[in-house]
């Protein structure tokens, strides 16, 4: 048995157990969050976090998935549909462009996806929490400029001005 609680061969149900204790690390970090950047905040935030406490689950997400062929490919994009819905809800902000390109949610989400994956392959998850102001910056700027998302990036305690 993994950590999941599965024999080692079993992805599907290593993938679903990983899943779902993600999306509950994820929901509770959000819970209390008073608008969408500070939820993306933290759930960037608790991503990160999850990914460094829990590197055999978070390497089923990222590279497992994307090794295990269709039905892998498959989950794997569902994990990012499910980011990328909660990052679509920024197009709603007040300074959100209004002709982002349909696929930016997508591509942030697939982007931190690769961070992850890239960080657990070569042995250094432990610096995943260390990177959560970048990633923030990096998910936030296209709905909030860069000068705001580089301030709410600097921590939970950053408050929009305006």
């Amino acid at each position: 048995m993994d950590e999941t609680g599965h024999p080692p061969d079993d992805f599907a149900g290593a993938f679903e157990a990983a899943f779902a204790r993600f999306q509950v690390r994820v929901e509770e970090a959000c819970a209390a969050a008073p608008d969408w950047a500070a939820g993306i905040s933290a759930a960037i935030r608790a991503t990160l976090e999850f990914a460094a406490e829990h590197p055999t689950e978070a390497g089923v997400l990222t590279n497992e998935a994307m090794a295990a062929g269709r039905d892998g490919t498959a989950r794997r994009e569902r994990l990012l549909a499910y980011a990328a819905e909660a990052l679509a809800r920024g197009r709603r902000e007040p300074v959100a462009p209004p002709d982002l390109p349909r696929l930016i949610e997508h591509a942030i989400a697939g982007g931190i996806a690769a961070l992850i994956a890239e960080r657990l392959a070569t042995g250094r998850g432990a610096e995943l929490p260390a990177l959560a102001p970048e990633a923030i910056q990096f998910a936030l700027t296209p709905y909030l400029g860069a000068a705001e998302a580089k301030r709410l990036a600097r921590g939970p305690g950053a408050r929009r001005t305006g």
